[in-house]
């Protein structure tokens, strides 16, 4: 690993991050099973540096404040510690204030006492995409512990796993909000063309997927594949939490696990430039079958579970717009509400119609403040 890659893979790390001393970190969303926290820091990055070969033409280095979010899948006891400095008070949520115009303001002691507990930690890599994404195991195992640190919160400390977004572009960061809650869209075609697909444009334009590229050509994330077809990839999605460790855990070990109660993969399609169902013609229906057919199989040569247990589902409006479908245990009702899944037997159906999707008035659920709102 050359120098350059070697600060880049420091300066990702949740650990290198958290050390850092001007970092600082505030509670975004914190539930008895999920804390979601967004951290402020600086990076250094050297200038000028050759995107192929990684060299740097000049060895200065440029300091500038960037954000990231850590997401932990945490247990109950934490709660209280890693809420203790929100981004909004709970009568700004309920009075539905925007957050990134009514943050309040920093409490250096709360923030010193989160980073204190979470330093504890050390952070096995578990995937990497290659981008902003990467997926880590927190334990205390051989974990550094500062004499000076409260022993009650060490012992109390228990493992949970760990998703780093860094740097984290403001989408992501105003996704990852207190909810204001949500409003009901009725999207027309001249509404999609006038106001939505610019905005999807903006957010194609930013870079902001470009982690989907080493996903579809399967340079990130192999331990996570399941079918690398010409025309698309499926994978475990990374939201399927209760999945054995793919790194650690042989596949024959997968066939009938306890886990497949909370079944969710992920088909994504190679071909860039369709960004969500709105995009899909009657020509993209032999993509749509074929995706089905081969998660399906997929799903039942690797976890033995029928196909008549799966639903396979779009989003509209997505999470990111590269277009993928969803699959899913009928157990495991995460993301299929009907305000936003479109189940893609049905999608198929309705492509036989001629420019369904561009000539249909869609209804779906807006979180509010976004920027698309």
């Amino acid at each position: 690993m050359n120098d350059t890659a070697t600060m880049v893979a420091a300066v990702r790390d949740p650990l290198a991050i958290l050390s850092r001393k001007d970092c600082k970190v505030q509670s975004l969303t914190v539930s008895d099973q999920h804390a979601t926290l967004l951290l402020t820091h600086t990076d250094e990055a050297p200038d000028d540096v050759d995107e192929i070969s990684g060299a740097a033409d000049d060895p200065t280095t440029t300091t500038k404040t960037t954000q990231s979010l850590l997401k932990l899948t945490i247990v109950p006891f934490h709660k209280q510690l890693l809420g203790s400095n929100p981004v909004l008070s709970q009568e700004d949520i309920d009075k539905g204030h925007v957050a990134e115009r009514n943050c309040l303001r920093h409490d250096p002691s709360a923030s010193a006492k989160i980073l204190s507990f979470l330093k504890q930690y050390t952070f096995q890599l578990s995937s990497d995409s290659g981008e902003e994404y990467s997926y880590y195991t927190a334990s205390l195992e051989h974990a550094k512990r500062d004499p000076k640190e409260n022993e009650e919160m060490i012992s109390d400390a228990g493992s949970f796993s760990v998703e780093l977004i860094s740097p984290a572009a403001p989408n992501q960061i105003s996704r990852a909000m207190p909810s204001l809650g949500h409003v009901l869209i009725e999207e027309t075609p001249q509404m999609y063309l006038q106001c939505t697909k610019p905005y999807i444009q903006t957010v194609v334009d930013s870079g902001s997927i470009s982690w989907i590229k080493n996903l579809v050509e399967v340079k990130k994330e192999k331990e996570r594949l399941l079918v690398n077809h010409d025309d698309f990839i499926i994978n475990i999605d990374t939201k399927w939490r209760s999945h054995p460790p793919p790194l650690t855990t042989p596949r024959e070990e997968w066939m009938n696990h306890p886990s497949t109660v909370d079944l969710y993969c992920l088909g994504i399609c190679k071909q860039s430039g369709i960004t969500c169902l709105r995009d899909l013609t009657s020509e993209h229906i032999p993509l749509l079958k074929a995706m089905m057919k081969e998660g399906l199989a997929a799903i039942k040569s690797t976890y033995g579970v029928d196909q008549d247990q799966i639903r396979v589902f779009i989003h509209y409006q997505p999470q990111f717009y590269h277009f993928h479908i969803h699959f899913t245990r009928l157990e495991n009702e995460v993301g299929c509400s009907v305000e936003r899944g479109h189940l893609v037997s049905d999608v198929i159906q309705n492509l036989f119609l001629e420019d369904y999707y561009k000539n249909r008035t869609i209804t779906y659920k807006l979180q509010k403040g976004t920027a698309l709102e």
